[in-house]
């Protein structure tokens, strides 16, 4: 009779690499730009020197409604020193705090069913490129605003007499704009950083929800920035999908000393502000610290040096008192 714990290990584990923060462009998904057509297919790639080096470009797709109708294309390349069987997958997903795609079969707003992938198989070559073709068909009457659906290029794991074997895979957003009007709303909340600091840097954190219908993008030429006392820092690039929230991050540089007001503030499109800010002091306790003994010090020694030149004017002062009374009768 088989091992039961044996049969029970002998599982395939797919490991899907799809923490692709949605990314590219700015402001609303409708802009065809956040899809940069993919550069035609090179005769040979230099390849990685790595069994398994698989790319894709670009790494999401942006549809907006004048590009329902055109053609996107996805450039998928083996850079590995092995040939690779990739089968392109539709996942419906949400995103994650961190930008991750979470995939949901159940997904809000997905769009699985409306897009063909051709081919959705294909073996490359070590060093050579396959382009994917991507169409796109809504169906009547949709919702305006954002749907969106996972492309995941995926390479099954080969045969090995391991009992866990692991699929290798990428996954590209792609975020497909439905005609009519839209909202791209995005609000700010619990920001945080240290209420006291010494010196140097310090992380400050936020939330950045999607209250709209499509996705907002922060980066490029126009990132989301923390300001204070003439120091402005930028968050990392990133992007929030509609109905998501996204945890932020940044580093800010602080003056040496200071009562700052660390601002973090975003325009929506009717013209909205939104803005939070949060209270730091900067003081360096340790300067002041280093200031006071070097003043000790100086003091000290000072009336220690003196001392010494009272005692040595003194003995000097004993020394002459024979040589003025004296003399002989």
């Amino acid at each position: 009779m088989a091992d039961p714990f044996r049969r029970t290990a002998a599982f395939t584990a797919s490991v899907l690499l799809v923490g692709v923060p949605a990314s590219l462009g700015q402001g609303s998904g409708a802009q065809a730009s956040d899809s940069p057509r993919p550069a035609a297919p090179s005769t040979s790639y230099r390849p990685a020197q790595s069994e398994f080096s698989l790319t894709v470009s670009p790494t999401r797709l942006a549809i907006g409604p004048a590009d329902l109708a055109k053609v996107a294309e996805i450039l998928v390349v083996n850079r590995g020193d092995k040939a690779v069987t990739v089968n392109v997958l539709k996942r419906n997903f949400t995103g994650g705090s961190d930008g991750a795609l979470i995939f949901q079969q159940q997904a809000p707003y997905s769009a699985s069913a409306w897009v063909t992938v051709t081919p959705s198989t294909f073996t490359v070559a070590p060093g050579a490129a396959q382009t994917v073709s991507a169409t796109v068909k809504i169906p009547a009457a949709p919702e305006p605003g954002d749907h969106q659906v996972a492309l995941v290029f995926l390479v099954p794991a080969g045969k090995t007499t391991a009992n866990v074997r692991i699929n290798r895979g990428i996954g590209a957003p792609v975020y497909i704009t439905v005609p009519g009007p839209t909202d791209n709303t995005a609000e700010l909340s619990d920001l945080h950083a240290p209420a006291f600091m010494m010196w140097g840097h310090t992380e400050v954190t936020a939330k950045v929800h999607n209250a709209g219908t499509v996705h907002r993008d922060f980066r490029n030429a126009s990132p989301l920035t923390v300001k204070s006392a003439g120091h402005t820092s930028a968050f990392p690039d990133f992007t929030v999908m509609r109905g998501a929230t996204r945890d932020i991050s940044a580093v800010w540089n602080p003056p040496l000393l200071c009562i700052c007001h660390p601002t973090v503030s975003l325009v929506n499109a009717n013209g909205a502000i939104d803005t939070v800010t949060v209270r730091v002091i900067v003081f360096p306790l340790h300067l002041l610290g280093i200031g006071i003994i070097a003043g000790l010090a100086i003091w000290l020694g000072a009336r220690w040096w003196r001392r010494r030149y009272r005692a040595a004017v003194a003995t000097a002062a004993t020394q002459l008192k024979p040589i003025v009374g004296g003399g002989s009768a």
